[in-house]
């Protein structure tokens, strides 16, 4: 104290106001409100100019981190962040906790391991385990206000190093047979499996596979993993889970399958697979759409109708293959599509839906004046025969649309 009394007055002066400058900081637990505390920056830079100060402050600090809890919750995140592993030793050993909660991915409650997890932390999230002590499971199974476990983050963001860390295996034996598990640990493995399969990383999903995820998996929210796989191009990872006991006819979403979606995207190679794992070609959705409505590939069209999918079958609301081709945005590949299931017996060119509308309306409402040329010649009835020909002499006479 001797030293700092020698000390200018204008200096005792500046250090007195640093130490006892205070901050605002917004309250997590009451949001909009703010909690006044000290201001750490401050004393933290002047903790720096002097040996006696630091010695004393260093000591100080960590208990009034412990003392103020926004203020050790804050500490604890910086230090998780900047990977201070001694930092976290000394402000647990302080008092303050590792249960605190941020708003930090996607500005939603995360914990600790979450945001470690999330940024690719390996060390700190290896650390973080070891320090929870009994609640490790807990901490490890946590949803944060995203609904993701530490693991689906690690997952989805193909870092198989993490996910290892967190899906320790405990078989203790044959890598081959998954290991006897809770129920809460199997639907931990297993969200985290629709995470890597929703990035086609094979590794990591076959790793959560082995021990104990869940291929079959599935929540009212969430799709299963082969429907996730099924998106990526992925075709090894499809073919995995399939050999590991996917279902092909579960559904993925509520009310689509795999197969339907792998039509929508054009993956011929995946649709195939599923077939030959047994799925139902002729399977319909929630909407009694079969897989002929997802299509938006001439070639893929054309295969499903040769397999003897039917051309004329109409969905809940009364919309048919044709109705979905003639509503194509693109006029060109609508076209393409008519055409082919014209060739193969489609006769639904005049069947009205729930809507009040027939192909041939949807044609006229899109603009597409090549697919009227192409139903014209089959359209019977009279009123409908108007509607062409009133369209097409506004197009001549006025000089756009149909």
């Amino acid at each position: 104290m001797a030293v700092l009394a020698d000390l200018p007055p204008e200096l005792i002066l500046i250090i007195t106001l640093f130490l006892t400058r205070e901050i605002l900081l917004p309250d997590l637990d009451q949001p909009g409100t703010l909690v006044l505390v000290p201001d750490l920056p401050s004393i933290s830079a002047i903790s720096r100019t002097n040996t006696i100060f630091h010695c004393t402050l260093n000591r100080t600090l960590y208990k009034l981190c412990a003392k103020v809890k926004r203020l050790g919750e804050l500490a604890l995140l910086f230090a998780v962040q900047h990977e201070l592993g001694s930092t976290v030793d000394k402000l647990v050993a302080a008092g303050v906790s590792l249960n605190a909660e941020f708003r930090f991915i996607n500005n939603q409650r995360c914990g600790l391991l979450h945001i470690a997890a999330a940024t690719g932390l390996r060390d700190m999230v290896a650390k973080l385990l070891g320090m929870y002590g009994k609640d490790v499971i807990a901490a490890m199974h946590a949803h944060d206000g995203n609904g993701k476990t530490a693991l689906d983050y690690a997952a989805s963001d193909e870092d198989l190093v993490m996910v290892m860390l967190l899906a320790p295996l405990n078989c203790g034996g044959n890598n081959d047979i998954p290991p006897t598990i809770s129920d809460e640990h199997k639907q931990y493995l297993s969200h985290a499996l629709v995470e890597s399969a929703s990035v086609g990383h094979l590794a990591i999903s076959r790793y959560l596979v082995t021990v104990g995820g869940d291929v079959n998996f599935r929540q009212p929210s969430l799709p299963t993993p082969l429907y996730q796989a099924t998106g990526t191009e992925n075709l090894e990872l499809v073919q995995f889970l399939l050999a590991a006991g996917a279902n092909p006819d579960l559904e993925g979403q509520p009310g689509m399958l795999p197969l339907h979606y792998a039509a929508e995207v054009a993956d011929f190679d995946i649709v195939q697979a599923l077939l030959a794992a047994g799925a139902d070609i002729n399977a319909e959705d929630g909407q009694s759409c079969t897989v002929l409505a997802y299509i938006t590939d001439v070639e893929l069209l054309r295969f499903f109708l040769n397999c003897g999918v039917d051309p004329n079958h109409e969905d809940d609301a009364g919309q048919t293959v044709m109705g979905y081709a003639c509503s194509m945005g693109d006029g060109q590949l609508g076209k393409a599509l008519v055409e082919v299931l014209l060739e193969f017996g489609a006769t639904t060119v005049e069947k009205v839906d729930s809507y009040g509308e027939t192909a041939v309306d949807i044609t006229l409402r899109m603009g597409h004046s090549e697919i009227v040329k192409l139903l014209e010649p089959l359209v019977q009835d009279p009123d409908l025969r108007l509607k062409i020909e009133l369209c097409q002499w506004w197009e001549e006479n006025i000089g756009y649309g149909v």
